[in-house]
């Protein structure tokens, strides 16, 4: 688990040292993320989202001892991460939440922070018994393991975003 999570998070913060601000700001139209909302987008929900449930998993609190993922949830995890290439929105609504980005130094810490997190959380997760499930809006009840595949799934689904937003640049 963690080989993979540090892979996965490799080319977002490898690749801060190579935008300049006006590149991070840069959005090709109105309704196409800079990449300094995507990165605000993927470190938010690393902390708030999927860290959150991770813990509340581990600290057995805003969840319930059972329950299983959904149909998609059973299918991201045998397939170890997202369908390539689609587009997800949350449900329930047609408007995404306006997203603000930060500056090219607040990402380098928030990165480094949210790495250092999510691998202090490897040890618990790998004792937990995995009974406690907290849900996911899409993929159903998940445990903390489930919840940490997660994250990595969403990291690595977001790199197709980074290379399109990256090209854009040129």
């Amino acid at each position: 688990m963690e080989n993979t999570l540090i892979e996965s998070l490799k080319p977002y913060i490898d690749s801060l040292d190579s935008y300049s601000e006006e590149q991070f700001s840069f959005k090709q139209s109105p309704d196409i993320w800079s990449l300094a909302q995507m990165y605000e987008h993927i470190q938010a929900s690393g902390f708030v989202f999927f860290l959150a449930n991770i813990n509340r998993c581990l600290e057995q609190r805003k969840g319930q001892l059972g329950g299983t993922p959904s149909e998609a949830g059973y299918v991201i995890l045998k397939n170890n991460g997202f369908p390539l290439n689609q587009k997800f929105k949350r449900p329930d609504t047609d408007v995404n939440p306006i997203i603000v980005g930060n500056s090219l130094s607040y990402y380098k810490e928030g990165f480094s922070k949210l790495k250092e997190a999510l691998l202090s959380t490897i040890p618990a997760i790998e004792k937990d018994a995995g009974e406690y499930r907290t849900n996911h809006f899409y993929f159903g009840m998940l445990n903390a393991k489930e919840w940490f595949l997660n994250t990595e799934f969403h990291f690595r689904h977001h790199l197709t975003q980074k290379a399109e937003l990256e090209s854009y640049l040129k």
